[in-house]
């Protein structure tokens, strides 16, 4: 007989929850050392040792837009959202000592980037320091959200850079009228359907859209000289969109080495022994990438197609998969893309 999908992974989560006391009541682990490190960076939590002092790492992978509506139970753990929740829990733990920020991101918008960027202010706050470890790309909002660490490393083919705001629209009114569509708008002001795509753009809207775009590119730069330490004409000639290689960045001080995730690690880790007068390596601890359900699902099913059963609880067509993600289904709404 044929039992359905859904149904079977339902049974299967009941199974895997009734299973979480079990595996909580399970015999304690001893406490972590400096030999346990890599252990703990490969797969095993630190919620283990609750108490003890460690360096929390921190992935953002992706575009940083806020995620507020995205599913809690499928969800990324390196999203922007999740991100954030992960800073701000380093922010109040008296037990993070020290924040190894990984990030691979070609950008993202305006006020997620600066909400990412407040949490690495407080954490200078609070004297624990923080290292960027950057991967294939930390451009633009990427760049934004690591230019206040206290030190940045990445790899010398890292692409970073793009300082920049940018703004963009799509006019459909030639096709619009070519197929006959006589778009309908009732507004309560004159600006109301700024850069709506059914009518061209007045000198009106321009000069209001450039105002806006000189004034979060104005944001950018001012963080990138006070979180560098350079002086603002200096950062401004740098800040024409362009990107660079982490070499060129190291020569133009955007970055401060060159290395890779394991250079910045060995960096916090001097930096901590210092700051706290430690002779011994922090234990590291690295949160799972994956979502709690997403985990429990895909251990619970073994060989069977685990992403078939994810479409089916949260759908999603393949073309959307395809397209970038400030332009799926829950940004169609809005006129403007506002990301630096």
């Amino acid at each position: 007989m044929h039992i359905n999908q859904r149904w079977f992974a339902f049974c299967i989560l009941i199974l895997c929850l009734v299973a979480i006391p079990v595996s909580l009541l399970s015999a304690g682990k001893s406490p972590p050392t400096e030999d346990s490190e890599e252990s703990m960076s490969n797969g095993e939590s630190l919620s283990d040792y609750i108490g003890y002092d460690h360096i929390s790492v921190v992935r953002l992978n992706g575009m940083i837009v806020g995620d507020g509506d995205s599913s809690p139970f499928f969800s990324s753990a390196d999203s922007a959202g999740a991100v954030l929740k992960q800073l701000r829990k380093a922010v109040k733990s008296p037990h993070v000592k020290g924040v190894l920020f990984r990030i691979d991101s070609p950008g993202g918008t305006v006020s997620t980037s600066q909400e990412i960027a407040d949490e690495i202010k407080l954490l200078q706050e609070k004297k624990k320091p923080v290292v960027v470890s950057m991967g294939d790309v930390a451009a633009s909002g990427g760049y934004y959200v690591a230019c206040g660490a206290d030190k940045i490393v990445a790899d010398p083919g890292t692409i970073t850079g793009s300082i920049g705001v940018i703004m963009s629209s799509v006019n459909l009114k030639g096709l619009g009228d070519k197929l006959g569509l006589q778009p309908q708008v009732i507004k309560s002001g004159q600006f109301k359907d700024i850069g709506s795509p059914y009518r061209p753009m007045t000198p009106e809207d321009k000069a209001i859209l450039q105002g806006l775009i000189n004034d979060a590119y104005d944001q950018f730069t001012n963080a990138i000289a006070d979180g560098r330490k350079l002086p603002i004409d200096v950062v401004k000639k740098l800040a024409d969109g362009r990107i660079y290689s982490g070499r060129q960045a190291l020569k133009l001080n955007l970055i401060d080495k060159l290395g890779s995730y394991t250079v910045a690690l060995d960096l916090l880790q001097d930096i901590c022994k210092e700051h706290y007068n430690r002779k011994e390596k922090l234990p590291v601890k690295e949160a799972s990438r994956r979502a709690f359900i997403s985990s429990l699902l895909e251990s619970s099913l073994g060989n069977l197609n685990f992403s078939a059963l994810k479409s089916q609880t949260q759908p999603a067509s393949e073309f959307s998969a395809l397209l970038p993600e400030f332009l799926r289904a829950r940004y169609y709404h809005l006129p403007l893309w506002l990301m630096p």
